[in-house]
C-alpha cells in the first residue's frame, strides 16, 4: 500500500510541474524572457541617445548658421544655413527612427509581461512612453502615461516613486508638446492649455519633493523646479526670443497635432487638488532625464 501510494505521488510530479509552469511559474518565466528583450532595448536606447545627441548638435549648428545669415544677408551664408537645416532635418529623422525602434522593442517586453503589476512592468511602460515622446509620437506617449498615472491613483499608489516618475515624464511630454505647438504657430489658447498641464504637474512634483525628508528627493525637487521655470519661460517669452533659442536637448520635432483642445480634458492632465499653481520668473536648464 505504501509503495503504491509512493508511485502515485511520483506520477503526479510532472503534473504538478506543468501546473506550476502554466500557473504561478509563468510570471517568473515571462519576466526572464522580458529581461532578455530589455537588454536588447537598452542597446537600442543607447543608439537612440547617441543619435539624439548628434541631432541636437546639428540643431545648434543650424541655429547658428541661421543667425549668421540673418545678420549678414549674404547669399553664401544663406546657402550655408539651408545646408545646415537639411542636415538637421536628416539627423532628427534618424534619431526619431532610433527612438521608435526602442519603443517597439519595449512594447515586446510589455506584451510578455502583460497586465502584471510588478515594478518591472510599470518601469517598462514608463520607458516605452518616454521613447515614444522622444520619437515624436508625443500624443501616444502622454496618453499612455495619463492612463498609468490614473491607474496608480485608483490603486492608492499616487504618491509612490513610480507614480511620480510617470507624472514627471508626463509633464515633460506636455512641455515638449506646448513648445513645438507654439513654434508651429498653433493658437495661443491651445498651446497654453498644454503648457498649463506641464506647469501644474511640475509644480506638484516640486512641492512633493520639497516636503520629503529624503535628501535625494529634495535634490530631485530642485531639478524639477528648474523644469517648472522652463515652462514659465516658455509662457512669458516673446515668439522672436523663443525662435532664437535651441530646443530642449531631448525634444523631438513636429507640430504635436492631437494635443490641446482637440484632445479634451482628462482626469490626469492636472495633478490632484491641494497644490497651488505656479507663477514666477523664468529660468535656465533642460528638461532631461533618461531610462
Amino acid at each position: 500500500m505504501v509503495a503504491k501510494l509512493a508511485w502515485m505521488l511520483w506520477a503526479l510530479v510532472p503534473v504538478a510541474g506543468l501546473a506550476y509552469h502554466f500557473g504561478p511559474g509563468q510570471r517568473p518565466f515571462n519576466e526572464d524572457r522580458a529581461g532578455d528583450i530589455l537588454a536588447e532595448a537598452r542597446s537600442l536606447q543607447a543608439q537612440a541617445e547617441s543619435a539624439q545627441e548628434s541631432a541636437y548638435g546639428r540643431h545648434l549648428a543650424s541655429l547658428a548658421a541661421r543667425k549668421a545669415a540673418l545678420a549678414s544677408k549674404s547669399p553664401d551664408d544663406e546657402q550655408r544655413a539651408k545646408a545646415a537645416a537639411t542636415e538637421e532635418d536628416e539627423a532628427y529623422r534618424v534619431a526619431a527612427q532610433a527612438w521608435r525602434a526602442t519603443a517597439d522593442k519595449l512594447h515586446e517586453a510589455q506584451e510578455i509581461l502583460g497586465a502584471s503589476d510588478s515594478e518591472k512592468a510599470s518601469t517598462v511602460r514608463v520607458a516605452r512612453a518616454r521613447a515614444l515622446i522622444r520619437s515624436g509620437k508625443i500624443v501616444d506617449g502622454v496618453s499612455d502615461l495619463e492612463a498609468l498615472v490614473e491607474s496608480l491613483a485608483e490603486a492608492g499608489k499616487a504618491e509612490t516613486e513610480r507614480a511620480h516618475e510617470a507624472r514627471e515624464e508626463l509633464a515633460t511630454g506636455y512641455y515638449y508638446g506646448a513648445r513645438l505647438m507654439r513654434l508651429a504657430g498653433k493658437p495661443t489658447q491651445e498651446w497654453r492649455e498644454v503648457s498649463g498641464w506641464a506647469r501644474q504637474n511640475f509644480r506638484y512634483l516640486a512641492e512633493a519633493g520639497q516636503q520629503s525628508s529624503d535628501a535625494g528627493e529634495k535634490a530631485r525637487a530642485d531639478d524639477i523646479q528648474k523644469n517648472l521655470e522652463l515652462v514659465l519661460n516658455l509662457e512669458q517669452s516673446e515668439q522672436e526670443d523663443l525662435l532664437a533659442r535651441p530646443l530642449p536637448k531631448n525634444s523631438p520635432r513636429g507640430s504635436c497635432d492631437g494635443l490641446g483642445n482637440c484632445k479634451g480634458k482628462g482626469k490626469t492632465k492636472r495633478p490632484p487638488q491641494g497644490k497651488k499653481d505656479a507663477r514666477g520668473a523664468g529660468g535656465v536648464g533642460d528638461v532631461d532625464g533618461g531610462w
